[in-house]
């Protein structure tokens, strides 16, 4: 689900034939005090979420303290960007129980507990506390990204509604933000209006044009207004863009009243799927569509197949109940290394965009965790959670987390508060987790 904001944000748009092109800042247009203004209050929050948690914590094993730290076995990938985020240790939380993937995921947000089987039922989640209070001034107050769809539909956990392992972000305790499983979809979202004319739309789709291809006059007119610098900005940005469109060549099913069952995931496997929608992710970052993004890798009770990992035909959930044989340990370690792999390239993706006085990744505050904290017993307690970015100089990265003793929902309170959102309090926490 996308939650749009009728203000509209100091960046440049181009429109015509049914798309609205939103462009990265480009301080050259603008004048100092526009500038000044959009460069201090571009901070960006990315919630991104993958399910089932460690493999026995065998992969998850931090060493050392404060900066002298060092990463798992799962974090190959990571180590890179090691100076850009924290992992947090001793960090718990109190949806203890069953069924623990549900709470788990409920609550990765919320910090709030379950109680009706049958009705989603949670809690407002950070996101969009976040949102309430800064009511960003950009197209998309929020946006909420998903996997692949289930065939079957979404995971449901021992007889529990599924949408407890759906929903990360809710804006009540019975509405919550259903994500976009599709990437075409999600990319639409940005570029094309809601009032844009749906044939007009079919056509751009059914010739397989660009979204740009209708702005090329309104781009070569930009182009020499802005300066050597901006210009390389705005090519870079612009080739993002169209390789993303690329990536999504898959037609767009447009359901009908015969075929609504036709659910539009573009026909990706799943490895694709989620690679699309990081880039998805990092152009709607990048063009100020939105500054509040919830990614959902996969559900929680997440089970989907990683044959393509090249470590036998494995579904994830499944790995974790079916016994310690040394060749599922090995998969399930594999598949949580791919999904830190993922992290590490989106969080390369964001600190690769410079903005005036950095990057994306330093303007964001990114908090990434699972439901719980391994796959086998289902443990709450020191769960895998991590924070990377800069926050616009609010968080200092680089370090192991001592959150021992800390309530869950004070770190989530700490979040809001690094965003510049100075939430009084937050699902029972008034007082922010301090040393973020």
């Amino acid at each position: 689900m996308t939650t749009r904001n009728p203000r509209l944000s100091r960046r440049s748009f181009l429109t015509a034939a049914g798309v609205a092109v939103a462009l990265p800042a480009l301080p050259s247009l603008l004048s100092r005090r526009a500038r000044a203004e959009v460069t201090a209050d571009t901070k960006r929050f990315i919630a991104l979420y993958w399910p089932n948690g460690t493999t026995m914590r065998q992969d998850w094993q931090l060493t050392g303290s404060g900066s002298n730290y060092a990463l798992g076995t799962a974090h190959a990938a990571l180590e890179p960007l090691q100076s850009r985020l924290s992992m947090f240790t001793g960090l718990d939380t109190h949806s203890g129980g069953t069924p623990a993937h549900s709470r788990g995921t409920a609550a990765f947000l919320t910090a709030a507990s379950i109680s009706d089987p049958d009705t989603p039922r949670v809690d407002i989640s950070i996101d969009q506390a976040i949102a309430d209070a800064l009511a960003p001034a950009t197209p998309i107050r929020s946006l909420h990204l998903g996997p692949s769809p289930y065939a079957g539909g979404n995971p449901s956990d021992t007889g529990w509604s599924s949408g407890y392992n759906t929903y990360l972000s809710w804006l009540a305790p019975d509405a919550p933000n259903a994500p976009l499983e599709s990437p075409r979809t999600a990319f639409d979202q940005i570029y094309v209006p809601p009032d844009a004319d749906a044939a007009t739309a079919q056509k751009r789709v059914a010739l397989q044009q660009s979204v740009l291809d209708h702005t090329l006059e309104q781009l070569a007119s930009i182009e020499t207004r802005v300066g050597t610098e901006d210009r390389q900005r705005l090519d870079r940005y612009l080739t993002a863009v169209r390789q993303v469109e690329q990536g999504l060549d898959a037609p767009i099913a447009v359901a009908g009243c015969g075929d609504a069952a036709d659910r539009p995931d573009d026909g990706q496997s799943f490895a694709d799927h989620t690679r699309s929608m990081l880039d998805v992710l990092t152009l709607a970052l990048a063009c100020d569509a939105t500054r509040i993004v919830t990614y959902s890798m996969d559900y929680g009770f997440g089970n989907k197949d990683f044959s393509f990992l090249g470590m036998g035909a494995y579904n994830h959930h499944n790995l974790g109940h079916g016994g310690t044989a040394p060749e599922r340990v090995a998969a399930n370690a594999a598949i949580v290394r791919w999904y830190q792999d993922q992290i590490a390239y989106v969080l390369g993706q964001l600190d690769a965009i410079e903005e005036d006085g950095g990057t994306i990744l330093d303007k964001s505050v990114v908090y990434v965790g699972s439901d719980v904290a391994d796959a086998w017993s289902h443990a709450k307690n020191d769960l895998p959670m991590m924070l990377a970015g800069g926050g616009g100089g609010a968080l200092d990265p680089g370090r192991l987390i001592d959150a021992s003793g800390a309530s869950y929902a004070s770190i989530l309170l700490a979040l809001a508060h690094a965003m510049d959102a100075p939430l009084p309090s937050f699902a029972g926490a008034s007082t922010p987790f301090v040393g973020l």
